[in-house]
């Protein structure tokens, strides 16, 4: 059996009848798609930025320590070891292999230094203090002697110490700024003394200069390089002096046996920080951490100390709100976009229902009917969305396409599946019956199962309030989409309200002598009872409320930095698409429903009604969908940002838990706008139906 085909020339026919509604649902996709595939690699982007910010900001030195080994020798004395240097290296190797290969990729090569007590210089000066400093790392730093030389030994290699002995000599190199401050040239002695008196025989070997001022050798000990205020109390002023590879076997018999700090420093380096790398770093240091020996151990084993790991938790915490806070304002655009998908594939069911009708009763099949919209709708979506990754993949650093599913798939199936049901239902040979009671069972039947549905929409959106509430902004998809589900769930209320508002007005005005106001109440009272368009507005609105609501709390509450922006231009982003969102279902809803309403009025202008009171008829069908719009969804916008602004976790970019701030000005200027485009929609319309002729429309009997 031969598998019937689509009928190409009917595909393109429709495609071009219907090109102004398939361009605008074109144009949903491709924008939708820009946004949700842009965004969450922007934000990766950000993370990064934020992640290495915060690391280069705060800080978070590794910093290993470990006990020197005794220089114990006999008769109770101690014993110069002049391979102390070496033991330094062998020290920086060992702690460097503990690290890991994956914790090193991300630091910079390690620095070990060798620092003596804080010693108080007594030549009867302003308070100034001196430390000894030795500092090692590959392949410097490296210095410039402009006078004398680089210390030397002051005995022999393996000289040995009493206890009790007087002070061992020991040389230091001054920089150019701590030789100035002291006043001393090569050769002379520095006056020093511990906090116990003792004093301290230090002689200046030379003075240097730094080949390479910005090493990050010398951010460990400024004073090395000039005096440094502050460092020892308000008043104070600390100085170094370098000690060599040569004079730190001195320097430890200059000091008790514990009394010199060995310590390694790895720096992390920002520009290889990424925001996926934080969790196994973080990881990583935190073994370190755990594993680290006891700082009274009196072994040689590792003392880990950083706070790498406490800033890169609360960068994390910050970026990881930052996604969901951002994942809510995308769930807010992907549901008004898939409500205008809806829309647009309603109003093409609408204007080819007698073509499809036609199509039906002439034999063609439903799979035929549903395979030939699939395959227009899957070009045109599939199109709109390359088209929309293509532009995102130009603006961010990647493409990122699970956000744009929802939509794609949406803009591919809502236009067959309500075609191929309009042509079923078109040429079913099911019979009314002529029973009142079976028909009033017919009729409760459907009001059933709406409120089945609605039931349903409110349950959900209030599963994902709970959610929110219980598990936090972080807890997934389902509380992230609490706002839009609870604005969809709060537009059923004027959706099922403004059908008893307009009857009851009608009611009242049939009193009246006014037939304007008749007229327009009649043609908005069978507009009203269409449930899509007013859902798109009002849940547009009140986004679009919601957006413009966060957007004034996360400026007014955030501290500038690269989050904080990123997630202020999404928000903007968000209240801006948001209104266009909901013009263009205006829009639509409007074009959908002009054949009957301008087929009426066109009837009424052969009854005396003139141009421009079919145009105040128009406005009185279109208004009042919009007016509750324009009312009802700032306030419902307003009414979602106070339920779930405590649950955003704004408190993790700010420090407090901002209160909403609502521009009312945004909000109403969002309103004004909607109740503006009822005024340009109406006359644009009037004058495209002016070019029919009346004895067209009463001919046609439909338009």
């Amino acid at each position: 059996m031969r598998i019937p085909g689509p009928h190409w020339p009917s595909v393109a026919g429709r495609a071009r009848a219907d090109a102004g509604p398939l361009l605008l649902a074109a144009v949903v996709v491709a924008v939708v798609t820009l946004l949700a595939g842009a965004v969450p690699p922007l934000l990766s982007a950000t993370a990064d930025a934020a992640v290495r910010d915060a690391v280069r900001r705060d800080g978070g030195d590794l910093q290993v320590h470990s006990r020197m080994e005794g220089d114990d020798g006999p008769g109770g004395s101690r014993v110069r070891h002049p391979r102390l240097a070496e033991d330094v290296d062998d020290f920086r190797t060992r702690a460097t292999d503990e690290l890991g290969p994956g914790l090193r990729a991300v630091l910079r090569p390690p620095v070990a230094t060798v620092t003596s007590p804080t010693l108080k210089i007594t030549d009867g000066s302003v308070l100034r203090t001196f430390q000894l400093a030795y500092v090692a790392r590959d392949g410097g730093p490296d210095v410039t002697w402009i006078a004398g030389g680089p210390p030397r030994p002051t005995a022999s290699e393996t000289a040995a110490v009493p206890y009790g002995a007087p002070p061992w000599p020991v040389q230091v190199g001054l920089s150019e700024a701590d030789a100035a401050a002291l006043q001393l040239r090569p050769g002379a002695h520095i006056s020093l003394a511990d906090d116990q008196g003792n004093v301290k025989k230090v002689q200046v070997s030379g003075v240097f200069r730094p080949r390479d001022s910005a090493d990050p050798a010398w951010r460990l000990l400024p004073p090395l390089l000039r005096p440094v205020a502050g460092a020892d109390g308000t008043g104070s002023t600390r100085l170094a002096g370098l000690l060599s590879r040569e004079s730190l076997p001195d320097a430890r018999l200059a000091f008790g046996p514990d009394e010199l700090r060995r310590t390694v420093w790895f720096t992390p380096d920002p520009a290889r920080l990424t925001w996926d790398l934080v969790p196994s770093v973080a990881a990583k240091v935190v073994a370190l951490k755990a594993s680290s020996g006891s700082s009274g151990a009196r072994d040689g084993s590792l003392k880990w100390e950083t706070r790498l790991d406490g800033v890169l938790r609360k960068v994390s915490a910050q970026v990881e709100a930052a996604f969901a806070q951002a994942s809510v304002l995308l769930v807010t655009l992907l549901a008004v976009a898939v409500l205008v998908l809806l829309l647009a594939a309603d109003l093409l069911v609408r204007r080819r229902a007698p073509a499809l009708t036609a199509a039906r009763q002439r034999g063609m099949s439903l799979p035929v009917i549903g395979g030939e919209l699939l395959l227009e709708s899957a070009a045109l979506a599939l199109l709109a969305a390359a088209a929309g990754l293509g532009l995102a993949r130009a603006v961010a650093p990647g493409v990122s396409w699970e956000w744009t599913l929802p939509v794609v798939v949406t803009a591919v199936a809502a236009g067959p599946a309500f075609g191929t049901l309009a042509a079923a239902r078109a040429t079913r040979d099911r019979r009314v019956p002529a029973n009142r009671s079976a028909r009033r069972w017919v009729r409760d039947t459907v009001r059933l199962r709406r409120a089945a549905l609605e039931l349903g929409v409110l349950a959900v959106a209030a599963g994902a309030l709970v959610a929110l509430y219980q598990r936090g902004i972080g807890g997934g998809v389902l509380p992230a989409s609490a706002p839009a589900l609870c604005a969809l769930a709060g537009a059923l209320v004027p959706v099922r309200a403004l059908p008893l508002a307009m009857r009851l007005v009608l009611r009242r005005l049939l009193r009246s002598s006014r037939p304007l106001a008749v007229f327009g109440a009649a043609r908005a009272a069978v507009a009203s009872a269409r449930v899509l368009p007013l859902l798109v507005l009002v849940t547009s609105v009140a986004l679009a409320s919601y957006a413009l609501v966060f957007a004034g709390t996360v400026g007014r509450g955030i501290a500038e930095g690269p989050l904080a922006s990123g997630l202020l231009l999404l928000a903007w982003v968000s209240a801006v698409t948001l209104p266009v969102l909901g013009l263009l279902g205006l829009a639509l809803g409007t074009a959908a429903g002009a054949p009957e309403r301008w087929q009426t009025l066109t009837r009424l202008r052969t009854l005396g009604l003139r141009p421009r009171e079919a145009r105040w008829v128009a406005a009185g069908e279109l208004l009042p969908p919009v007016l509750v719009a324009a009312v009802g969804g700032p306030l419902l916008g307003v009414l979602l940002a106070r339920l779930t602004s405590g649950s955003l976790a704004l408190r993790l970019l700010t420090g407090a838990d901002p209160a909403p701030v609502v521009p009312w000005w945004a909000l109403g200027l969002v309103a004004v706008v909607f109740l503006a485009a009822v005024a340009v929609v109406v006359p644009v319309e009037s004058a495209l139906r002016r070019r029919r002729r009346l004895s067209e429309v009463l001919r046609a009997g439909d338009s």
